[in-house]
């Protein structure tokens, strides 16, 4: 048996069972991302740096729909539930397994942040590995396409941080 197959059944296993704890899988795996933005909006309204919002979304985009969409064009990794047989709490998504999109606009948002302020940077980023976890519980992922998101969000962030960033501001 696999290391992804083992950790994902030893989280999946709890999916289905409780409904309360249903409920709060599928908040985490499907909602905490769009409180993470909105707080995104707030924290850079709060530290008064319109940069800050600015940054860390071009971060997210490029990671999500450029890197993630050049993975996915070689790697077509099929889902849990394309393989076994899962709990499956949320709709699976139409794109392939690896890496997490979710994971990866997340942590690229959340490592551009530590740019900025390294506490809410790590804020967002425990939160960020938290939707993720979820995700794996909500039958979604293996837990490789979380690390995997976390890696391409981390990458991303460096690369528009140091250097897309400034060949943009240079050619202006």
């Amino acid at each position: 048996m696999s290391i992804d197959l083992y950790i994902f059944n030893s989280f999946n296993k709890y999916a289905g069972h409780f409904r309360w704890l249903d409920y709060l899988i599928v908040f985490f795996a499907r909602y905490l991302a769009f409180f993470l933005v909105a707080a995104l909006f707030a924290v850079a309204y709060f530290l008064g740096s319109p940069k800050v919002l600015i940054v860390s979304v071009l971060a997210g985009m490029f990671s999500r729909f450029i890197v993630n969409e050049l993975v996915y064009f070689f790697y077509k990794r099929k889902r849990p539930s394309e393989v076994i047989s899962v709990h499956q709490l949320i709709k699976k998504p139409n794109h392939p397994s690896f890496p997490s999109g979710h994971t990866s606009l997340l942590f690229a948002i959340s490592v551009t942040l530590m740019f900025f302020s390294i506490s809410i940077g790590i804020a967002f980023a425990s939160l960020s590995f938290l939707v993720g976890l979820f995700r794996i519980f909500a039958g979604v992922h293996w837990p490789s396409d979380i690390l995997g998101g976390m890696a391409a969000g981390a990458v991303s962030s460096l690369l528009v941080y140091f250097y897309l960033l400034p060949w943009i501001l240079f050619s202006l």
